[in-house]
């Protein structure tokens, strides 16, 4: 790269940061001091900061992180042909390992990308292909010679050598990570052309880092950079420098710089490493943006403690006066009339200490009234304000009001949802699907050999095979893992589902269609969270046996549970016992009712007709 084009650049990376530090970087700091509970400056009397706004950004943060995360996959790919449903599925299963298993991201979204989005308004990412080998030592285990004082081999009876088992460490470098990553990008160290409202629309943007030199050298020894070392200064060179031991330097500035369709890499604002085009296949720069609130012709927006700025100045000046109204109470003030002989240090209270006076009118207090009621009224007022300007009501922190209907609760719930339904759809439509397809797009093109992988939540003895071959098709890509649901209203739902399926089982239509009562009860138990509940879902028999042969038979089969007895559960006598793993098998096993002695093996439709009835009568006494 020519001279003249690098201090363009560089030149553009410094107009940029300058813009957005004199703009923003005030705010900013301003707003981590608010999070952080931390007074701005020490006040006569009281300098308390009521933690109200550092309360309302962590209920905020999970809240929206346990949405996003709610169920497993997070992502779904559905094919556009009937040819690539297969592709689809790999695809969908390849990412839910990696997103969860390989990079652990709803952590990284719930923490640190939320974090940024509440505190500050905005929240930056990074996503690209990371590879990481590291030195490892294993015990290696080998056949050896054995050997004789003089160095020469042992030979056995027939003559030949002798040997014997040894092990040794042995120092390999092995692939630890070779799959896509996500990073948060400190708003302070990214840099976007003070032009552009979102990514797509910059000119220019990028951010900076500080890497060791042991980073830099390995990526020049990758044939990645080229370093003039001779040239090179740590730390920044229009910043604060650092303060190294010419022994061990420190570290080292560096500046990712993407135009379109290039990448530029600058060390220490003096010296091109890397000038290529865009590395990805998918043509796009690799940020995402969103805001919390989005503010109209800016690309940053707001956040939680700016929008309670006002409010949480008001309140902890509440708060800081009802603390020194009570502290000059407590220190009283007197008159003292000149001349009568008392000093100031008279009047220090001291244990059994007395005053002697001619007149008792030398010395009187100065009393002062109680505070008023509305003193206290006062901040609950400022409370609410602040719960209406967020959305963070009681409700949504579990607290609720006493002599409260459910009606009451459900609406208020709802309308706090209402609030937090945007931020989650926010966070899938900017952050959460342009990761799932930037993934998509760097596994077609970064994966060269097969994988072997295994979902951790998933029975374990599953393990999957993926070849970069049945990574092809084409599909569109959903977020399904968000369940963005009031909690009274889940409640409402759990309630609302088994008393349909009470009245389903007393109703002849459902006796008769097995698969229409199969498929409400395996709603029910999805209602109530269940993670197996296929698996918990008793299997049709193919041949069923008549109402009269089944009385006639005698046996378990004669008489219904006395839980089901009146709710039409005769057809249910005739389901199989559902598929459970066999751990859990003997634990329901051992939990219901077992037959009579006589009465001959049990049947296993009797079982599951009675662990439905255990859960009817379970669901009652929770409703009652």
């Amino acid at each position: 790269m020519e001279k003249k084009e690098l201090e363009n650049i560089i030149s553009r990376i410094r107009r940029a940061e300058q813009e957005r530090d004199s703009k923003y970087g005030p705010q900013w700091r301003d707003w981590e001091r608010r999070y952080r509970s931390q007074p701005e400056r020490k006040r006569e009397g009281s300098n308390l900061f009521v933690p109200q706004t550092f309360m309302q950004c962590e209920v905020i943060k999970a809240r929206v992180g346990e949405s996003l995360f709610a169920s497993r996959p997070y992502v779904a790919a559905l094919p556009r042909k009937g040819e690539d449903r297969q592709q689809a599925a790999n695809v969908q299963m390849l990412l839910d390992w990696q997103m969860n298993d390989r990079m652990d991201l709803p952590r990284l979204i719930s923490q640190q990308v939320m974090g940024s989005l509440v505190v500050y308004g905005t929240a930056v990412t990074y996503t690209g292909w990371k590879v990481r080998s590291r030195l490892l030592r294993r015990a290696r285990t080998a056949e050896e010679k054995l050997l004789g004082a003089d160095g020469k081999p042992l030979l056995d009876q027939s003559g030949q050598a002798l040997h014997y088992r040894s092990t040794r460490v042995q120092t390999e470098r092995e692939l630890i990570y070779d799959d896509p990553m996500v990073s948060a990008i400190p708003l302070d160290d990214f840099f976007i052309d003070p032009e552009a409202e979102e990514i797509e629309d910059a000119r220019y943007l990028g951010h900076r880092e500080f890497m060791s030199r042991s980073q830099l050298e390995d990526l020049q020894e990758q044939g990645q950079f080229h370093i003039d070392w001779e040239k090179l200064e740590s730390g920044d060179p229009e910043g604060e420098q650092q303060e190294t031991d010419p022994e061990e330097p420190g570290l080292y500035l560096v500046h990712h710089y993407w135009e379109d369709q290039r990448h530029v890499v600058i060390l220490g604002r003096s010296q091109c490493a890397l000038d290529e085009e865009n590395p990805f296949w998918h043509g796009e720069y690799p940020y995402d943006k969103c805001c919390f609130v989005p503010v109209p012709g800016e690309f940053y927006g707001i956040g939680v403690p700016e929008i309670l700025a006002g409010l949480q100045d008001e309140l902890n000046t509440s708060r800081n006066q009802r603390i020194d109204y009570n502290s000059m109470s407590l220190r009283r003030m007197w008159k003292l009339r000149k001349g009568c002989g008392l000093s100031n240090a008279d009047l220090i209270w001291r244990q059994n200490g007395v005053l002697q006076v001619e007149n008792m009118d030398d010395v009187q207090e100065i009393n002062l009234q109680g505070l008023p009621a509305d003193a206290f009224a006062n901040e609950n007022g400022i409370k609410q304000d602040m719960q209406d300007a967020t959305g963070c009501y009681d409700i949504i922190m579990g607290l609720g009001y006493a002599n409260e209907t459910a009606t009451t609760t459900m609406t208020r719930d709802n309308n706090a949802s209402l609030r937090f339904k945007t931020v989650v759809n926010a966070v899938i439509k900017d952050i959460m699907l342009p990761i799932a397809r930037k993934f998509i797009a760097m596994d077609r093109q970064f994966l060269r050999e097969e994988r072997a992988f295994r979902l951790l939540d998933h029975p374990a003895e599953e393990l999957f095979r993926l070849d970069p071959g049945d990574l092809g098709g084409d599909y569109d890509v959903i977020y399904c893992g968000s369940a963005v649901e009031s909690l009274a209203n889940k409640e409402l739902n759990k309630n609302k589902a088994l008393q349909a399926y009470s009245l389903a089982l007393s109703d002849p239509a459902y006796q008769a269609d097995d698969e229409a009562r199969l498929g409400l009860f395996r709603r029910v138990l999805e209602t109530l969270d269940m993670a197996d509940a296929e698996q918990l879902l008793p299997r049709i028999r193919s041949t069923q046996a008549s109402p009269a042969a089944a009385g006639s038979s005698g046996g378990p089969m004669a008489t219904s549970p006395p839980e089901l007895q009146g709710l039409g559960a005769a057809p249910l006598m005739q389901m199989e016992a559902p598929a459970l793993p066999e751990e859990r098998a003997e634990a329901a096993a051992g939990a219901l009712p077992k037959a009579e002695p006589g009465a001959g093996e049990e049947d296993p439709a009797m079982r599951a007709a009675a662990a439905l009835a255990l859960l009817l009568a379970a669901a009652k006494k929770q409703g009652n």
